[in-house]
C-alpha cells in the first residue's frame, strides 16, 4: 500500500509571498529601465514636452469693456490733482505726502498732454463751480507754451528774516511774537505797496515747497507781486521762503485743516483736527508756525470740517492774533473767513480759484473775471496752485495789465 501526506494550505502566508515577489519583479524593472535612461539619454529627453508662455501683463494694452468702467479706469489714471473746496484733493499737493514721482503731474501738463479734470464744463464770467459739482470733463490742451516762457523782471529783495524783536524760541523753532512798539509780523515780512487809484489784483499761488523744480519756477518767473504760500511740512522750508523774499514775494504758510473726508484725505503732518483736544491743536499749531521765519500770515489747506467746529476754529484765530499774524483764506470757506474777522485779525477771503480747471483758457478766463471784479469794486484776489500753466498764464497776462488799467498788488495791499 502507497504511502500518503496531506498538506494543509495557509491562505495569509500565500498571498504575502505573491505579493513579495511583485514588488521585487517591479523595483527590478524599474531600476532596468531607469539605468537605461540614465545610460542611454540625452539633456534633451528631459526637456518638457509642452512649453508653455505667460505674457507679461501690459496696461496700455490691457482690454477695457465699453462704459461705466472703462469711464471710471480712464478717470482713475489720468486725474490732475488741484485745491478744491470741498475738502478734497490729490496726494501730491500742499500738506500731503509727495508722490513717488512728484514731477509727473505737472509735467504732463507741461507737454500738452489731455487729460481728466472736475470742474467746469467750460470757462465762464462767473466763478467756476466746486468740482464735486461736476463729473469730469475732457480737456483739449494744458499750458502748452509757445515761444519763450515769460520771465518776471528783477525786483528788490524783501529784509531777511528772522527780524530782530519779532520772535520767540519754542519747542520747534522761532514763533512769532508781537514785537516792539506793537509791531507784527504782519507789518515787517509784507510786501511794500505803493497805494494808487487803480483798481488792485492781487494773486496767491499755493503748494509751494513739495515740486522742487516747480517751485523754483514759481519764485524766478511770477511777478514779484505774486504772494507765495508755501506747505509748512515742506523740506528746507526756511530755504524756500528766503529765496522767494530774495525775489521780492511776499509769504505765506499753510495750515493743514481736518477735511470731511479725513482720514481718507489726510492733508498732512500736524494736522488740526475737530476731535483733537484744544491742547493737542496748539501743540501741533505752535510747531507749524515754528517751522520758518520770514511769513506775514497763513492759509489754510483744507479744512471743510474744521471750519464747522466753532471752538477749535474760534482758538485756532485767537492764537492767529495774539501772534500778530494775518489770515488769508482761499475762497473755500465762509466760516474761516467770519471766524477771523471776528477774531479781529487782518484777513481778506479770495473772490475765485484760478485754475481749478487747469487749461491756458480757463486760466485766462478766471483772470479776466478778477479783472472785472477790480473795476467793479476796486481789488480782487485770485489763488492758484503751482502748476506750470498756471505760472506761465498769469506771467503772460500780467505783462500788460498795467495798460488795461489795472495794477498787480500783494495780497497784504488787501488785507483790511
Amino acid at each position: 500500500m502507497a504511502a500518503s501526506k496531506t498538506i494543509t494550505a495557509k491562505p495569509m502566508m500565500l498571498g504575502l509571498k505573491h505579493a513579495s515577489l511583485g514588488l521585487l519583479v517591479i523595483c527590478l524593472v524599474c531600476g532596468v529601465v531607469a539605468g537605461s535612461i540614465q545610460f542611454y539619454g540625452t539633456e534633451k529627453d528631459a526637456e518638457p514636452s509642452v512649453t508653455v508662455v505667460v505674457p507679461k501683463y501690459d496696461p496700455t494694452k490691457a482690454k477695457v469693456e465699453d462704459g461705466e468702467e472703462a469711464d471710471k479706469l480712464e478717470e482713475k489714471s489720468a486725474m490732475i490733482p488741484w485745491r478744491t473746496g470741498e475738502g478734497t484733493t490729490s496726494p501730491w499737493l500742499p500738506g500731503t505726502p509727495p508722490p513717488t514721482n512728484p514731477n509727473a503731474n505737472d509735467e504732463a501738463i507741461e507737454r500738452g498732454v489731455p487729460d481728466i479734470v472736475g470742474g467746469a464744463k467750460t470757462a465762464s464770467s462767473g466763478q467756476i463751480p466746486q468740482s464735486a459739482d461736476f463729473g469730469p470733463v475732457k480737456a483739449p490742451e494744458f499750458g502748452k507754451v509757445e515761444g519763450k516762457a515769460f520771465r518776471a523782471p528783477a525786483s528788490a529783495p524783501l529784509n531777511q528774516a528772522p527780524a530782530p524783536g519779532m520772535h520767540q524760541q519754542s519747542v520747534g523753532g522761532l514763533i512769532p511774537i508781537i514785537g516792539p512798539g506793537n509791531r507784527t509780523v504782519f507789518d515787517v515780512y509784507k510786501k511794500p505797496f505803493s497805494a494808487t487809484e487803480k483798481p488792485k489784483v492781487a494773486l496767491v499761488v499755493g503748494g509751494l515747497g513739495l515740486n522742487a523744480r516747480i517751485t523754483q519756477r514759481a519764485i524766478d518767473d511770477l511777478p514779484s507781486e505774486v504772494t507765495l504760500s508755501f506747505v509748512a511740512s515742506a523740506s528746507n522750508l526756511q530755504g524756500w521762503i528766503d529765496r522767494a523774499r530774495a525775489k521780492g514775494h511776499e509769504v505765506l504758510i499753510e495750515i493743514p485743516m481736518e477735511p470731511f473726508d479725513y482720514p481718507d484725505n489726510d492733508p498732512g503732518p500736524n494736522t488740526l483736527l475737530t476731535t483733537a483736544s484744544a491742547d493737542e491743536n496748539q501743540r501741533k499749531l505752535t510747531y507749524l508756525l515754528s517751522r520758518a521765519a520770514g511769513y506775514y500770515g497763513v492759509t489754510h489747506y483744507l479744512g471743510a470740517k474744521f471750519a464747522t467746529a466753532t471752538d477749535p476754529t474760534t482758538k485756532f484765530m485767537r492764537e492767529l492774533k495774539s501772534r500778530g499774524i494775518a489770515f488769508i483764506g482761499d475762497g473755500s470757506s465762509a466760516q474761516l473767513g467770519v471766524a477771523a474777522t471776528a477774531a479781529g485779525l487782518r484777513t481778506v477771503q479770495a473772490d475765485r480759484l484760478i485754475d481749478q480747471r487747469p487749461s491756458s483758457e480757463d486760466i485766462a478766463a478766471q483772470l479776466g473775471a478778477l479783472e472785472a471784479m477790480a473795476a467793479q469794486k476796486k481789488s480782487a484776489l485770485g489763488f492758484g496752485v503751482a502748476y506750470s500753466v498756471t505760472i506761465d498764464q498769469i506771467g503772460r497776462w500780467a505783462k500788460d495789465l498795467p495798460r488795461r488799467g489795472l495794477i498787480l498788488a500783494p495780497a497784504s495791499a488787501l488785507i483790511t
